[in-house]
């Protein structure tokens, strides 16, 4: 017969980690402006050496130039456009776009709810610090687990 097991997570480690959390998301929400600054930088270099890799790449391949879907280097014309489609997997060298920081303090879906992590954090934290118990059960810690 299999006995069901009670686990306990100290409420002091619980503080701790979710101040922890909180002291991250305002760490992000302060560098964000320069970390924005330094993608918005990253992405003007990854454009000029998008133009460059792309405009050597066309130079030394122009006999794959075609109107074909198949083709490496597909042209498309229609109604005074002309649209220019290449597979960047087979240019050498291609450029990495660089990855754009997230917001830290945006409102997201947690569970079925449109929350703020931060505020989550701060109401479960204030509650924490009301309770006179020394432990708390697994399962109240494991539904904080995600908000970490």
């Amino acid at each position: 017969m299999a006995r069901a097991i009670s686990v306990k997570v100290p409420t002091v480690a619980v503080i701790a980690q979710i101040e922890n959390a909180i002291s991250a998301i305002d760490k992000a929400i302060a560098s964000y402006p320069a970390d924005f600054e330094k993608y918005e930088k990253e992405t003007e270099v990854y454009k000029k050496k998008v133009a460059k890799a792309i405009a050597e790449h066309l130079s030394k391949n122009t006999s794959k130039i075609g109107y074909d879907y198949g083709s490496d280097i597909r042209l498309n014309l229609g109604s005074g456009n002309l649209s220019l489609t290449i597979d960047t997997d087979k240019i050498i060298g291609f450029p990495v776009k660089p990855v754009s920081p997230k917001k830290p303090n945006e409102s997201e879906w947690i569970g079925n709810k449109h929350l703020n992590r931060k505020e989550v954090l701060e109401q479960n934290l204030r509650i924490l610090r009301m309770t006179t118990q020394e432990e708390i059960n697994a399962s109240t810690y494991s539904s904080l687990i995600d908000l970490l």
